[in-house]
């Protein structure tokens, strides 16, 4: 009886301890998806200085803006259905005449039905084509992808455990010119997120970005 008794006991702490385990890691979890936005953030501003710095003269060239997004998806095999919302800052570098490369900060946050929600922390590299420019603005061709910090673990069975994800992406949109430099940036994007060494399906989603440009 002492044994049982003895046993029952250790079980009964030992699974508090997992359960207090588990809430301190979801609080850090928290906490640092909240600090990496930041660091971030930071950190694009100290690359688009660097860039900045080393352009000298040709500072006048380089364009800033950002877009916040949302859209709706599911994953490539199967119905699961999730909205996603988030904030690209970007830096624009002109490359040629109708060609330029973007780098962008990606801060990006899908509430997945029936599952756990995921957040993604990482950097793009897109090139953009403008065929067609006038004195109201001009179309573009989006094409690129991006790395970084998933929150996925082995909570998201889309994305995988190695908590390293990788985002593809392809879209269309239009700047409006408002004045001198400024201009609102409106675009469609198509966007894949999963782990680029794992084979899983990954998740995809159909987004609308509304940004300004200057």
């Amino acid at each position: 009886m002492i044994t049982q008794e003895l046993k029952g006991k250790l079980t009964a702490i030992l699974s508090a301890d997992v359960k207090e385990y588990n809430r301190l890691m979801e609080r850090i979890r928290k906490i640092l998806g909240k600090r990496c936005l930041l660091i971030t953030l930071f950190a694009f501003l100290m690359f688009g200085s660097l860039i900045s710095h080393s352009y000298g003269d040709d500072l006048k060239n380089l364009r800033y803006g950002v877009s916040v997004f949302g859209g709706i998806g599911d994953a490539w095999h199967n119905e699961t259905e999730f909205t996603t919302f988030g904030v690209l800052p970007r830096i624009d570098v002109p490359l040629h005449r109708n060609w330029d490369l973007e780098f962008e900060g990606n801060y990006t946050y899908w509430k997945i039905r029936r599952e756990h929600d995921l957040y993604f922390l990482g950097i793009d590299v897109n090139l953009l084509f403008k065929p067609i420019q006038g004195k109201w603005g001009s179309l573009f061709l989006l094409a690129g992808g991006g790395i970084g910090y998933d929150s996925a673990g082995k909570r998201v069975e889309q994305i995988g455990d190695s908590h390293c994800g990788g985002i593809l992406q392809a879209g269309i949109g239009l700047y409006y010119n408002l004045w001198k430099r400024w201009a609102v940036r409106v675009e469609y994007r198509f966007y894949h997120v999963s782990e680029p060494f794992r084979d899983d399906t990954g998740l995809n989603s159909h987004n609308v970005l509304l940004g300004i440009s200057f």
